[in-house]
């Protein structure tokens, strides 16, 4: 089995020779892209969002409305039809196969990422291997559907990384690309923006702009601005209306409906503020790159999934890595095991949906296990993120850790 890895290239990405159970961590994830590649060639339709995509991209060439709700509820931007095009003149099956491909792929190097350069813990290959298997157990459902979660996941991993090595225009890029997939990425931007505003604002505008007019290469300017009218037009109308969400609107209705619309949005506009403020708390009383870089990666991912629009079951993949890191870091003696625990199990729990619906006619409150799950995740980042001085790291992740010579938050 280590020849095989070694074949393939596939080292622990904190250092290290591969352990038996690392082997056994990538084996399990190359034996779960195989099987949801033989899954989306057998069902490229049923439970995957590739026939929306492909649906998408072929009504953008007829110049056809791509959200009237005929073709699977497209949801994305034209510019994403625009690049998703090539991939769509492709038998369906294929298509279906690569699409799902693409995005493990994705999903997988940004696990990588986290563990060599941004999350801070003791890493071990055994640790790194705990990981890739946890983050597999609490993600599954979002990559079995083939939805953009978990490439949208690793394109802002892509950005923060670009932070740390100060590379600002492809940060910007990176930060610009998942905006034109859903819209609801925006919210990571805004937050390492509030950090970093001198260095992204500008160039995250431009890269947002530039990638908003590819598609005037394929068609003219009238056509183009039809497009966006009507994306504009079902954001701010049907793709408004709720179906399977889960989030804090789904805990306030079952614990005290009905939810205050109005009241609710305050909420949503105060809990973001309240996020950009913890981040530039952090930003303020950090002396990590890798701590600040996981807080704001963590805080977004909970304001999202709390309080930002259409968070699904699938949707709750955004967290896995971020559960995944808190179990790992509390079992190398860290505080809040009780919550990285919980966090975890809750989130999991909730992803089987199996669970909510042989409980839910008895117990309400189990549809919001999400939310619940996340907001337990959130306390623990604060209360982690207060003793963080206090974490022991190796030696030989002092140089990754420690903030690099200019590298000063902006202000």
């Amino acid at each position: 089995m280590n020849k095989y890895l070694k074949a393939l290239e596939i080292r622990p990405a904190c250092g290290g020779d591969p352990s038996r159970l690392f082997q056994v961590a990538v084996t399990v994830w190359i034996v779960f892209t195989i099987v949801v590649g033989v899954k989306a060639v057998a069902s490229p339709v049923k439970h995957n969002s590739y026939y929306a995509f492909q649906a998408g991209a072929h009504l953008w060439w007829a110049e056809q409305d791509m959200y009237d709700g005929t073709f699977n509820e497209f949801r994305y931007g034209p510019a994403f039809a625009v690049v998703f095009s090539p991939l769509a003149q492709l038998p369906l099956p294929l298509g279906s196969l690569i699409w799902m491909w693409i995005n493990v792929t994705a999903f997988f190097w940004s696990l990588r990422i986290l563990v060599r350069d941004i999350l801070p813990a003791t890493w071990t290959p055994d640790r790194e291997a705990v990981f890739l298997l946890l983050v597999l157990v609490a993600s599954y459902r979002g990559i079995w559907s083939a939805q953009t979660n978990t490439l949208i996941f690793a394109t802002v991993v892509a950005g923060i990384h670009a932070i740390q090595q100060q590379r600002w225009t492809w940060a910007a890029f990176w930060l610009a690309v998942p905006v034109h997939i859903k819209i609801w990425p925006v919210a990571a931007a805004l937050l390492l923006i509030a950090c970093w505003p001198r260095q992204l604002a500008v160039r995250w505008v431009c890269a947002l702009s530039a990638i908003a007019l590819w598609p005037l290469t394929t068609k003219w300017p009238g056509v183009v601005l039809a497009r966006y009218h009507e994306w504009y037009q079902a954001l701010s109308g049907p793709m408004q209306v709720r179906h399977d969400y889960r989030d804090m609107w789904t805990l306030w209705e079952a614990v005290c409906p009905p939810v205050d619309k109005p009241a609710y949005l305050v909420l949503q506009l105060s809990t973001a503020l309240l996020a950009a403020a913890l981040c530039l708390w952090q930003q303020r009383r950090s002396t990590s790159q890798s701590q600040l870089m996981t807080f704001v990666l963590g805080m977004w991912t909970a304001w999202q999934l709390l309080f930002g629009p259409g968070s699904e079951r699938a949707t709750f993949s955004l967290i896995a890595p971020l559960t995944a890191w808190a179990v790992v870091t509390c079992t190398s003696g860290s505080r809040g095991r009780t919550l990285a625990g919980a966090a975890f199990a809750l989130t999991v729990l909730a992803s089987i949906g199996q669970v909510e619906r042989l409980l839910r006619p008895s117990m309400p409150i189990v549809a919001a296990l999400h939310p619940i799950g996340v907001s337990v995740f959130a306390v623990w980042l604060v209360m982690h993120a207060r003793h963080w001085q206090s974490v022991q790291q190796q030696p030989e992740q002092s140089e990754r850790l420690a903030l690099p010579a200019g590298w000063a938050p902006a202000t």
